[in-house]
């Protein structure tokens, strides 16, 4: 009987075994790494404040009126604050911005002061106020409630200080500063809300940008306008510019469509922050048409 024998294959090598799952463990180790990394650096990836011109000051231009002032934040802390005054026609609207700008630079930088410039030659004041630990405000954490705070805290100094009605203000916000603007005016009384290149949320943007991330797990500053624009009444305008690559013009198209009326969207061109210079006549042509609407508006509405 002739033997058959089977042949049992070899057990691979011990190191072509590691070959298989080193590069497994390093891709996963990189991946938690990447994931704790984002975690534990979340507010640099959300706040800026030494970028975009970072925190030193720019002497206000001749022709700009600024009148500095100074708002303590609700944990006493010194916010730098610039009110330009509206210009001294008989045109006037009555009306004052008060902005909240983006998540870089400082009020005082020369683009800002192109577009405060610009905006009170409309006919309306500016009030633009710096964050905690932006420009020459004082430090203090930064923090989504606490920016949040911040903008509060000037709202009420216009109101009782400066002795602006509520009906005679504006809330504006840009990039980062629509999630404060959003929420200041779902809190307050205001004429209007004004938003450029917005958002729907922190947490929305960061995934679009990191697909593969858990970034709405991991996010805590949340800046959800999407989650309260839906409360707020009064009357809202939107502005974006179809090639903003910091903030797609979708999210803004979004935020739109979650917005009750009475509202308005304008398309503009120019990217996140020059669409102003870059597209100005429909930029203030649109802003302006507006103002005077939410002026009118207000003038034929008495408070009850």
């Amino acid at each position: 009987m002739s033997g058959i024998h089977a042949r049992i294959p070899a057990a691979p090598p011990t190191n072509r075994r590691w070959l298989l799952v080193v590069p497994v463990l390093i891709a996963v180790l990189g991946y938690v790494g990447a994931i704790a990394y984002m975690r534990v650096n979340e507010d640099g990836f959300v706040y800026h404040p030494t970028s975009y011109g970072g925190r030193e000051m720019v002497a206000a231009a001749a022709d700009l009126r600024v009148e500095p002032a100074t708002v303590l934040s609700p944990d006493s802390l010194a916010l730098v604050t610039w009110v330009v005054p509206p210009p001294a026609r008989d045109d006037t609207l009555g009306l004052w911005l008060l902005v909240c700008h983006g998540n870089a630079g400082n009020i005082s930088i020369p683009l800002r002061q192109d577009w405060s410039r610009a905006v009170v030659a409309t006919g309306v004041g500016v009030v633009a106020f710096d964050y905690r630990g932006f420009g020459a405000s004082e430090d203090g954490p930064l923090d989504e409630e606490l920016l949040y705070g911040d903008a509060r805290a000037v709202y009420d100094w216009m109101v009782q200080q400066r002795g602006i009605p509520a009906s005679r203000i504006v809330i504006y916000g840009h990039s980062l500063g629509s999630g404060v603007a959003t929420h200041l005016a779902a809190q307050v009384e205001a004429a209007g809300l004004v938003l450029e290149g917005a958002f729907t949320s922190v947490p929305d943007v960061g995934a679009s940008r990191y697909p593969w991330m858990p970034i709405r797990t991991l996010a805590t500053e949340r800046f959800a306008s999407i989650e309260r624009i839906d409360s707020i009444a009064m009357p809202k305008l939107l502005l974006h510019a179809t090639d903003d690559r910091v903030i797609p013009f979708t999210f803004g198209e979004a935020l739109f469509a979650a917005a009750p009326a009475p509202k308005e969207f304008v398309r503009l061109t120019g990217g996140h922050d020059r669409a102003f210079i870059a597209d100005s006549a429909t930029y203030f042509s649109a802003l302006s048409k507006w103002l005077r609407a939410v002026g009118a508006r207000d003038v034929e509405s008495p408070q009850p």
